[in-house]
């Protein structure tokens, strides 16, 4: 009995050993910079060709023919149907949401029953590129921002296009729709301005708009003033008391209202709680992933999280270097920790290494439909972006919801707008009646 007890232990043993060595070879292995991609006449083993998955060769750098080439991919929904309108659903460097085997039950919800198209992205597993890191494994900040651009990334989504015309998926004269949201709606704000004569219709959902934020002298995130006076009294108050802290809180607090229905009533709670000394609720969401700047800081470090802080920098650089310079004023939780996450472009800014990039996006000569959604309690971008945003476009209207960033309490309502405004447009009963649904509130036509 004995023999038998010692033997188990030594394999109960020997397996926590090896298990201890996996998990340290896959967690070592996050860091490696890449030094390999995929060869042109291959495929990904977890995703081999076929009508649904579909291949592309596509140059390095769009802007340099003879910087090599590489091989991207994109993937048709489901139950997608050849002669269907085809929605391309845009993500951005920011949303780590397309890879070779992508959560459908995600992107169906959002587009029930519409044929749509997923596309990668360049610097987002497993498309990574070995040029934008130097031999000693740090990051070559300018190609970064070069061939991880959003212009980029813009070729390539109508490289895909281009390529499903040849491939008979979509006809010639088929224009494409397009659904971006957060980052990726200012993306679809950047394709429209570039290829709009390729576009029928666009939703634009809790987006905002660095450009039109900059001519009229607002923040391109939602100042906490703007968001709720009651909430800056007391964060001020916090950060009066550790002026340290204010990286961390307002990170944890930024995603505390991005991930809530009723963000301004949680922040306030939160806050009061910890200008009251009690700070077990606060500690208790700190430990949250989702919320804890210090994960997230870790996580950013990883080769492969180039592509996320040079879409970061690309949104938010430019604000950043003018909030610095106004001693943080007006309060911006975005702002804030972006400091933090982005101390290294901010740096190589300041010595003129690399730049903030300047939008110049055309709206007003695209002659096809647009809907922008905006959430009264977003904390990341204000309805009153959203409206000027609409109104930048000739055949548009604005959707005001009564929810926040994520639009948790309005999905049911959402998947029968989106739905009836790519399948008929804003002028069809349908999306009348939907936009007329009590959820919705913004009273203007």
């Amino acid at each position: 009995m004995k023999r038998l007890l010692r033997i188990t232990l030594k394999i109960l043993l020997g397996g926590v050993i090896i298990a201890g060595i996996w998990l340290f070879i896959t967690i070592s292995s996050l860091f490696d910079t890449p030094t390999t991609r995929l060869a042109l006449d291959k495929h990904y083993s977890e995703m081999p060709p076929d009508e649904k998955h579909q291949y592309l060769i596509l140059p390095v750098d769009h802007n340099d023919k003879s910087s090599g080439q590489f091989k991207g991919f994109y993937i048709l929904s489901p139950n997608f149907h050849i002669g269907d309108e085809v929605v391309f659903f845009l993500t951005d460097g920011q949303m780590e949401l397309i890879d070779t085997t992508p959560d459908f039950s995600f992107f169906d919800n959002l587009l029930p029953g519409l044929s749509y198209v997923l596309v990668f992205v360049r610097g987002q597993s497993p498309t990574l590129f070995p040029e934008v890191y130097r031999r000693d494994g740090s990051v070559d900040y300018k190609k970064a921002l070069n061939l991880y651009s959003s212009d980029q990334q813009i070729e390539d989504a109508e490289a895909v296009r281009q390529d499903m015309v040849e491939k008979g998926t979509i006809t010639a004269e088929q224009k494409i729709m397009l659904m971006g949201a957060s980052g990726a709606g200012i993306l679809a704000q950047q394709y429209i301005s570039k290829y709009g004569q390729n576009v029928s219709k666009a939703i634009l959902e809790v987006t905002g708009a660095p450009d039109l934020s900059s001519a009229n002298n607002m923040s391109y995130a939602r100042n906490l003033e703007d968001y709720d006076s009651n909430v800056l009294k007391e964060y001020e108050l916090a950060i009066e008391k550790k002026p340290a802290d204010s990286a961390d809180l307002s990170y944890l607090l930024y995603n505390l209202a991005r991930n809530s229905i009723d963000g301004p009533t949680k922040l306030l709670k939160m806050l009061q709680s910890l200008n009251n000394g009690k700070k077990f609720d606060y500690w208790k969401c700190w430990l949250k992933p989702q919320c804890n700047l210090a994960l997230c800081n870790s996580l950013l470090s990883l080769p492969s999280a180039v592509a996320v802080k040079v879409r970061w920098w690309e949104l938010v650089g430019e604000e950043l270097r003018k909030y610095v310079k106004a001693g943080k004023r007006p309060v911006n939780l975005l702002s804030e920790f972006s400091i933090a996450i982005l101390g290294e472009f901010l740096s190589r800014a300041d010595t003129g290494e690399i730049d903030s990039k300047s939008f110049c996006i055309e709206r007003a000569v695209f002659d096809g439909e647009v809907l922008v959604i905006s959430g009264n309690e977003d904390i990341v971008f204000s309805p009153e972006i959203g409206k000027i945003l609409a109104s930048e476009y000739k055949h548009s209207k604005m959707a005001l919801i009564k929810d926040g960033h994520r639009m948790l309490a309005s999905q049911e309502y959402l998947k029968r707008l989106r739905k009836a405004f790519f399948m008929g447009g804003l002028k069809l009963t349908d999306f009348i009646k939907a936009y007329g649904e009590e959820n919705q509130l913004n009273s203007d036509s």
